[in-house]
């Protein structure tokens, strides 16, 4: 399989045509919001499932999700406070 060189084909379309700029047709329930706003309300839902999901500790244990895998994982390995000691990247690499 030999390798072809890249065509030549142009990025962009040719220079729009002169004139009125086509006019866009509104979608069913679409409204204009500004940019910041939308970037404003979606950040602050995304950050807020962050924490509920990631950074609140669980009311049951105390723990949070990535601690209660790590300790899931060193039950697996049998890593107890009475076994040999072993490289936590083997812990982590398995999480």
């Amino acid at each position: 399989m030999t390798k072809q060189p890249p065509r030549d084909v142009p990025l962009f379309d040719a220079d729009p045509p002169e004139g009125d700029p086509p006019a866009q047709r509104p979608v069913a329930g679409d409204k204009a919001v500004s940019l910041h706003e939308a970037a404003q309300s979606r950040y602050l839902n995304y950050a807020l499932s962050v924490i509920t999901a990631r950074a609140l500790p669980d009311v049951r244990d105390g723990l949070k999700p990535v601690q209660r895998r790590i300790l899931y994982t060193m039950w697996q390995q049998r890593l107890t406070s009475d076994a040999k000691p072993r490289k936590c990247a083997k812990v982590v690499g398995d999480v």
